[in-house]
């Protein structure tokens, strides 16, 4: 087997310089807007202290794919840059643009599991190898088992390039990406909590439906329905249609040895649209699991008494955010 393990991608775990250790800065890069996070670590007491939260507006379609608006985005974030003094961020790829997908491969020494991923890209995506870039999470790894369950995620390499030169044009370095899903789950599913979740992630234009389950986000969809436009009652029908086969198809999907996928425990709502109280609780009506709006603070350790004075609907919007900064 030829070893892959040197050729480095922006996906592999680099240490942070000691300077970042201090300040920890996400940036997530949507359709509508640049969301801004900054967290401080506190020097005494443990935990975290919110040292900024900010958002730059833009025109619909900023990053569409086929007319991406360069000029604009680079300018939001020059003025961050500038405003808080940001040289190094971790950042979010949109999770239309990633393939995703869970399979088993051999159990092999850590030291080669890269090698072991590999080998199974092309038989599950429709990019070669050396057009892409990858990195994967271990979702079961049984003692009794000759196989290791893991989760991949494949971007091609130009979409990757794309997004790093957009940084580097605002003098932004990025020193780690996640797709927006896998840093949602991060900020709003308890550390501990390895049960099935579904993940309703409502933007303007968009939803997004992820499932989490040991932890992993195991498979995201992107819906292009959303909490605007001209008439939201067609909106929340087709979203219920959405929601309804990505439950049943996870629910009755089976891996190779036929064990059914653990079941959905929980909704989870989060994105801007989580605060539309109606709109949620209409496209919620007909379901039988139990769901609840995110906590975006869940997993952030603050020093006694200083927990974000932020309107609780806001909060809703910055869990990609948020997620990016905690560890993973």
């Amino acid at each position: 087997m030829t070893s892959l393990l040197n050729n480095k991608t922006f996906l592999d775990f680099f240490p942070a310089p000691e300077l970042l250790l201090l300040s920890n800065s996400g940036i997530v890069v949507t359709d509508e807007d640049v969301k801004f996070v900054q967290l401080h670590r506190a020097i005494l007491g443990g935990g975290f202290k919110l040292a900024h939260l900010n958002r730059v507006d833009g025109s619909n379609g900023m990053i569409e794919q086929g007319s991406d608006n360069y000029a604009e985005l680079v300018s939001a974030l020059k003025g961050l840059s500038l405003r808080y003094g940001v040289r190094h961020v971790q950042a979010t790829l949109p999770d239309e643009k990633a393939y995703l997908f869970t399979t088993n491969v051999d159990k092999v020494p850590k030291k080669d599991l890269y090698d072991a991923v590999a080998f199974v890209i092309e038989e599950n995506v429709p990019i070669s190898l050396a057009e892409s870039i990858f990195d994967f999470e271990i979702v079961d790894e049984l003692s009794d088992s000759s196989n290791i369950k893991v989760a991949v995620t494949v971007l091609s390499k130009s979409t990757v390039d794309t997004y790093i030169e957009l940084f580097e044009f605002a003098g932004i370095t990025p020193i780690s990406f996640d797709i927006e899903s896998q840093a949602i789950a991060r900020a709003i599913i308890p550390r501990q909590d390895k049960r099935s979740h579904l993940i309703v992630n409502l933007f303007k234009r968009k939803t997004g439906f992820y499932i989490v389950s040991d932890k992993v986000v195991q498979f995201s969809s992107t819906s292009n329905y959303g909490v605007d436009g001209d008439d939201l009652h067609s909106n929340i029908n087709n979203l219920k249609e959405e929601m309804h086969k990505v439950i049943t198809f996870w629910e009755s999907r089976a891996d190779k040895s036929g064990k059914l996928e653990k079941k959905i425990e929980k909704i989870m709502v989060s994105g801007i649209g989580a605060g539309r109280k109606e709109f949620v609780e209409q496209l919620m009506n007909e379901v039988s699991i139990e769901y609840m709006l995110a906590d975006i603070w869940v997993n952030v350790s603050f020093p006694r008494n200083q927990v974000p004075e932020m309107p609780f609907d806001e909060s809703l919007d910055y869990a990609s955010a948020i997620g990016l900064v905690l560890p993973n």
